[in-house]
């Protein structure tokens, strides 16, 4: 057994790192944390994730049983996707890398008006 294989069976946050990914795992589940959405509805409120990236980390997600996916209806095709209850357990660890993302991520980039909302908050952040 390798020495990450070990630190995977061992480590509670390897583990939970290996089951993301990378950063988009997390991005589509907290813009899922409030409601189920559509695919298209996903690409178009998630800056820079194209199409591909989002239908690889869906499906990435459905097969970690993160997220579900429902046929919405046939004519015309439509799914929604939303969340596991496993998925949904990372609401508080989302928060709080949302909220250390503000205090100490955006503290570092000075950010463009562009990209603030009415309330001075990032637009492409949910919650």
């Amino acid at each position: 057994m390798t020495e990450i294989e070990m630190q995977d069976k061992v480590c509670p946050i390897v583990s939970a790192a290996n089951l993301l990914g990378n950063v988009w795992p997390l991005v589509v589940i907290s813009y899922l944390m409030d409601r189920p959405m559509g695919f298209n509805e996903l690409l178009h409120k998630i800056p820079g994730l194209n199409a591909k990236t989002l239908s690889r980390t869906l499906k990435s997600l459905q097969a970690k049983n993160l997220v579900k996916r429902e046929v919405v209806s046939l004519q015309p095709f439509a799914v929604n996707y939303s969340l596991t209850t496993a998925a949904m357990d990372l609401k508080p660890v989302i928060e709080e890398m949302r909220r250390w993302g503000y205090k100490w991520g955006l503290a570092q980039l000075p950010l463009q008006p562009s990209r603030l909302g009415k309330a001075g908050r990032a637009q492409s952040c949910p919650m």
